[in-house]
């Protein structure tokens, strides 16, 4: 029996642990070299040199500089992902939701970028275009992610339309209540900015108003 063989399914080898673990070093020191410089007064280089590697090795993990923030903001949407997974089958979907995102949140906090550093990072997306796309493609992939684990615990298909549906207003509540969380208009916490906009979603918002006064 090979090594290979022997190896887990789904478990990463030690080369992608490592490779891995460089992403996430170089992803950190990106985000505080665009909020202490700026992100237009960072080049790659800055980053690279920052890093300890040569520039060709940076682009070897990143193609571009703004390449660099998608695995902050993505991990945290895949650790949620995982513990809504794994979230307590009696609470209700809104509650799982909301449960995993905040283990998440403090989870990845504790490991990648604190509160402060990730809302002058997500002030800094909303003023350029490249981030700003990077954030959105982050969201657009988590809403994929979202769907089988919504459908597992509602036992229904993925594609069905209102697993679909749920997927995407999650997520978009989640991506907005995170916006206004960082521009400062939102509540104090991250968490308590989702746990708002999730429990509007609950409550039918203006959409569900709209409907009672048909």
């Amino acid at each position: 029996m090979t090594a290979a063989t022997r190896r887990s399914p789904g478990r990463p080898t030690l080369t992608e642990r490592r490779r891995e673990d460089t992403r996430g070093e170089v992803s950190r020191t990106a985000a505080r070299l665009f909020t202490e410089r700026g992100y237009d007064a960072t080049t790659v280089e800055d980053i690279a040199a920052a890093s300890g590697m040569a520039l060709r090795t940076f682009y070897r993990y990143f193609r571009a500089k703004e390449d660099t923030i998608a695995r902050l903001f993505g991990t945290g949407i895949g650790d949620w992902v995982h513990r809504l997974a794994d979230a307590d089958p009696g609470l209700g979907l809104v509650d799982a939701l909301r449960t995993s995102y905040a283990e998440a949140v403090r989870h990845s906090r504790a490991g990648e970028v604190d509160d402060a550093q990730l809302r002058a990072l997500m002030r800094i997306v909303d003023g350029h275009p490249a981030l700003r796309a990077v954030w959105l493609n982050v969201y657009r992939d988590s809403e994929d992610q979202l769907r089988p684990a919504i459908a597992a615990r509602v036992g229904r298909d993925p594609d069905d339309l209102a697993v679909r549906l749920a997927a995407g207003t999650a997520n978009t509540a989640v991506r907005i209540a995170m916006e206004r969380w960082a521009a400062g208009d939102g509540p104090g916490s991250a968490e308590e900015a989702v746990a708002q906009s999730l429990a509007e979603v609950a409550g039918g918002g203006l959409l569900g108003e709209g409907e009672k006064g048909a």
